[in-house]
């Protein structure tokens, strides 16, 4: 019979402690809300991310459905934008690292009208009046959707706010990334689904 030493141990119970903190404290900042009053008022959203993390995907693997009413004018729906380049950004205005990136995306569909590039914005658990000034200061040219209780944004996978997909224009992911989008980063994504 062999005997765990007394410092292996220790360093398993410190593993366990870190990764216990690691899943507990976010998950309990999401429950007290972004003011971090714990009012409970107001609709549900993901935590916002100062973190980066991006994911790829293997070809084939299907976007999910995305069909919401638009902040002005008519529905938002990923499938009308079928074989096109698709940027799809979950954001809010009370989110600053989606505010930083905000001109990234501006500058990327600007530059990439020719490869036809669309980019569909997701306002999510915001309300419709401070993203409809938003988006009018900073000369948005893409649609945004509205969801308010980030129904659709939990159906995606989005744990934090912002979140970005890339759809291939055969409707498939490419990858996304949690996180706010540096230059290097949305650059090696829109390579993916450029092609």
């Amino acid at each position: 019979m062999t005997r765990r030493s007394p410092i292996g141990s220790g360093r398993l119970l410190i593993l366990v402690v870190l990764v216990v903190v690691a899943v507990v404290l976010p998950a309990g900042a999401a429950l007290l809300g972004r003011d971090g009053k714990g009012s409970g008022a107001g609709p549900a959203a993901p935590p916002t991310s100062a973190s980066t993390g991006v994911q790829t995907y293997p070809p084939g693997t299907p976007a999910k459905a995305l069909r919401l009413p638009g902040l002005d004018g008519p529905e938002v729906d990923l499938a009308a934008l079928r074989g096109r380049p698709v940027v799809v950004n979950f954001w809010a205005t009370w989110c600053p690292p989606c505010v930083r990136e905000f001109p990234l995306l501006r500058a990327a569909a600007a530059a990439h009208r020719a490869d036809r590039l669309a980019v569909v914005g997701v306002l999510t658990g915001d309300r419709p009046g401070p993203a409809r000034d938003f988006v009018r200061a900073h000369h948005a040219t893409w649609p945004v959707a509205l969801d308010p209780e980030a129904t659709t944004a939990t159906a995606w996978g989005a744990v934090g706010l912002p979140h970005t997909w890339f759809v291939r224009p055969d409707g498939t992911l490419a990858s996304h990334q949690l996180g706010e989008l540096s230059q290097s980063s949305l650059d090696r994504q829109l390579a993916l689904i450029l092609r």
